[in-house]
């Protein structure tokens, strides 16, 4: 009998009716003869109620007990869900991530798993039961409650289909799979019915929000077939998996990849994806001796403090500036570190540019391409937009602009690349 993990974030189980919908594709996929393994997270925006509780009881509040309050929202859905399908005449038993034996690290509020013991979990299906596994959540080797991160629901799935060997891992989501870019927010984007493991990566790290980043990189690693589908809609959804030979839509330079004896080697847009919270730190006339660049990087990931961008400036009268960008949400402690770190040094100063966005254009090859690239920075040249940094991988260029710039940035990308209807 196939196995199936099927992970569903907190739109898709976020009141009564919601969590009944849910129910009934879980019990669909039992009829047609898989076994089940199920992931949730909280409630709508269950995680957020709680955090903001916290704050109003203590505006830092420890780490520990911030983790033994979020990992509620995830015990709740689970346990509502198996009662679902109790109703349903299903045999089904809630878990926590603890109870599963997901053994993680001890840094509270971004844990990483270390294993998945899964004891119980096998008894389970042995049993022909359907396990509910509460999403986001471990336990540490000294028997802490530790929380993923959020989007950890995603890394606990994926986790637990590398674990058991799934046939799929379904990630239910509010949309119908991954688009040529959010269709929330652009009219006539299109359904990409396959990427590889690498593209859907890239789109992560560039704001996509259908799947998490360390998701991704578990997957990549441990070859698991992923479907990111909707809990609204039928549908096949998107299939992320090792190689991709997607048929995305033509154009003149993008979406469906050139026919094999025209452009063998020819790079092509698949998709483009946008983050609009972005923030710059910058340490502006650092003096230039050992080490002081490595001060900077190391106490950063030391902190584990994620960055998006790192560039560091020509050297000037032998001294030159270094710059960070991170995500909005980790502007206050970014701050605080760059502080000490500017003092360390001797920089001038530390400047601070908070209303940054980026726009990221990813497929096979196009870091390298020559014309990709030139029709780029001609497109965001000829809206009149100025690019405060850019950066470039194989399979991915991304440009850091003004927020206020990314909606017209993208759709006139979007149309270029012929990547909408």
């Amino acid at each position: 009998m196939a196995l199936v993990v099927q992970k569903f974030g907190g739109t898709s189980v976020a009141n009564v009716a919601r969590l009944r919908r849910v129910a009934g594709i879980v019990a669909g996929t039992r009829r047609a003869g898989s076994s089940v393994v199920v992931v949730v997270s909280a409630m709508g925006d269950e995680t957020d109620r709680l955090m903001r509780l916290a704050r109003s009881v203590a505006p830092n509040p420890p780490k520990r007990e911030l983790d033994m309050l979020l990992t509620s929202g995830e015990r709740q859905s689970t346990a509502l869900l198996s009662m679902a399908l109790r109703s349903r005449g299903l045999d089904a038993v809630s878990f926590t991530g603890s109870q599963v034996g997901i053994i993680t690290d001890d840094n509270h509020a971004d844990a990483r798993i270390a294993e998945i013991r899964g004891e119980r979990l096998r008894e389970a299906l042995r049993q022909g039961r359907i396990p509910i596994v509460a999403g986001f959540q471990g336990v540490s080797p000294e028997r802490e409650i530790t929380t993923l991160g959020r989007g950890g629901s995603d890394t606990t799935a994926v986790a637990l289909a590398a674990h058991l060997g799934a046939q799929w891992c379904d990630i239910y989501t509010d949309v119908s799979g991954v688009f040529t870019e959010d269709p929330r927010q652009f009219k006539g984007v299109r359904l990409l019915p396959e990427l590889s493991y690498q593209e859907m990566l890239e789109l992560a790290n560039g704001g996509a929000q259908v799947l998490h980043p360390r998701a991704c990189a578990l997957a990549a690693k441990y070859h698991v077939a992923i479907r990111v589908r909707s809990s609204f809609r039928t549908g096949e959804g998107t299939v992320i998996k090792e190689s991709s030979r997607s048929k995305g839509q033509a154009s003149k330079r993008g979406g469906r990849p050139p026919a094999v004896d025209a452009a063998l080697e020819k790079a092509f847009v698949r998709a483009i994806t946008h983050a609009g919270d972005l923030c710059r730190l910058s340490l502006i006339k650092v003096p230039r001796v050992p080490k002081c660049l490595a001060q900077g990087v190391t106490q950063l990931a030391r902190e584990r403090v994620p960055l998006v961008f790192f560039a560091h400036g020509v050297p000037t009268n032998n001294r030159f500036d270094l710059s960070y960008i991170v995500a909005q949400t980790e502007y206050a402690r970014t701050r605080k570190i760059m502080e000490r770190i500017r003092t360390r040094v001797k920089a001038e100063r530390l400047d601070v540019q908070r209303n940054l966005g980026s726009v990221s254009v990813v497929g096979p090859g196009v870091g390298s391409d020559a014309e990709i690239i030139a029709d780029l920075f001609e497109i965001i040249s000829r809206l009149g937009i100025h690019v405060d940094a850019f950066s470039t991988a194989e399979t991915k260029i991304t440009v850091f602009l003004h927020r206020p710039e990314l909606k017209r940035t993208v759709t006139a990308l979007l149309d270029h690349f012929g990547l909408r209807k």
